[in-house]
């Protein structure tokens, strides 16, 4: 008997081959595909945990700023604040025309030489400026150290000042602040910084004028940023805003930020 022939035809090897390749080349753009997807998905993922490490910084050291102590530069790139170093109740204040180079308080630790302290802030600029030479204001320094130690047995401690001091108003909570040194954030290019260890007496709220202090890298690919403050009114306290849109690989994502600031006046 014969058998037949069993194998491909010219015309069966050539439909195969044509399917083959169109399956391969189907395969290949899923593949290529998905990779973009990941691709895009990974930038995406890596610009949204340098937003979130950038405002939960700045969420944490903002809310504990003394109030009325934040402001932005013309442009709204960069923002500064006076951090709270302690804070105090005090018995009686020397309100004009009275004066007195002592203060009789009860600090949440010790009190450090140079330390400022400052009854119902209103103006970040005060808080900056220096001491008035009369004494009559709401700022005082301290002239030297003082140790203290919190606990259920503490008393309250004596603080000397470097001057005579005046005060034009008094705490309804007999509360005051102190402070040592402002801290701030620029946006500079498509990177933002923070500046600590500046003087108070610093030129402008800018990059060039905050150079006298320690520079630290906190994020880049950034492609705007804004701060805006809404200072406390009678039913909430002040507020910040902040906006960021982080960029990177043709991948946008926008943060927007709000930070409520935890003590008043």
């Amino acid at each position: 008997m014969h058998l037949p022939n069993s194998g491909f035809t010219l015309i069966e090897m050539t439909i195969s081959i044509v399917v083959l390749a169109i399956i391969g080349l189907s395969l290949s753009a899923i593949i290529q595909h998905s990779m973009t997807i990941y691709a895009d998905t990974t930038d995406r993922e890596e610009l949204i945990l340098q937003g979130r490490f950038v405002t939960e910084r700045m969420h944490k050291e903002i809310r504990d700023a003394i109030p009325n102590s934040l402001q932005v530069n013309s442009t709204g790139t960069c923002i500064e604040w006076l951090p709270i170093v302690n804070t105090a109740v005090y018995e009686t204040l020397p309100i004009k025309p009275m004066s007195s180079s002592t203060l009789r308080i009860l600090p949440e630790r010790e009190v450090k030489s140079g330390d400022r302290l400052v009854v119902m802030p209103t103006s970040a600029t005060n808080l900056l400026s220096a001491l008035p030479t009369n004494g009559l204001g709401r700022t005082a320094q301290v002239k030297q150290d003082v140790l203290f130690t919190a606990g259920e047995d503490a008393t309250m401690i004596d603080v000397t000042l470097t001057q005579a001091t005046s005060f034009e108003v008094s705490s309804p909570a007999h509360r005051l602040y102190i402070y040592r040194e402002p801290l701030a954030y620029c946006l500079e290019g498509a990177q933002l910084f923070r500046y600590s260890d500046y003087p108070l007496s610093r030129s402008e709220l800018s990059p060039a004028g905050l150079s006298n202090g320690k520079r630290q890298l906190m994020s880049g690919n950034i492609k705007n940023a804004s701060f805006q403050i809404e200072h406390p009114s009678l039913v909430r306290n002040g507020l910040v805003k902040m906006l960021f849109i982080f960029s990177d690989n043709n991948e946008e994502v926008r943060l927007d930020h709000d930070v409520l600031i935890f003590n008043t006046p």
